[in-house]
């Protein structure tokens, strides 16, 4: 599933949990740190993945998570999340940019056998 990462998604989720540090919502302040413009919370990353599995398997719990960013996440970026069962319990995730780079990549331990709601 391919999301666009919006400024108005980024200044959300930093409204939402008071993370409203400067390289996440000031051009000026992400381009001192050598970003090209702001960039998303890597949290914001990993609940989107979260979120956008359990949607499409809605049997599933996520049990834990991890993850692992090669790059950042920038304001404006269309961004891939795709999901690859290791196994009955393990589901590798890759976060991809739409140029193809490596942003994140990460595993779910989940549990099958939800029920629907």
């Amino acid at each position: 599933m391919i999301i666009e990462i919006s400024e108005a998604d980024i200044r959300h989720y930093a409204s939402v949990t008071k993370d409203e540090a400067a390289i996440h919502l000031e051009a000026a302040a992400a381009r001192k740190a050598g970003f090209e413009a702001p960039i998303a919370h890597g949290m914001y990353i990993m609940g989107l993945a979260q979120s956008l599995y359990m949607k499409e398997h809605r049997s599933h719990w996520i049990q834990s998570m991890n993850m692992r960013f090669e790059k950042p996440c920038v304001q404006g970026m269309a961004v891939c999340f795709r999901y690859n069962a290791w196994n009955h319990n393990q589901i590798q995730v890759t976060v991809m940019s739409d140029h193809g780079e490596i942003i994140a990549k990460g595993s779910f331990n989940v549990v099958e056998g939800i029920a629907d709601t």
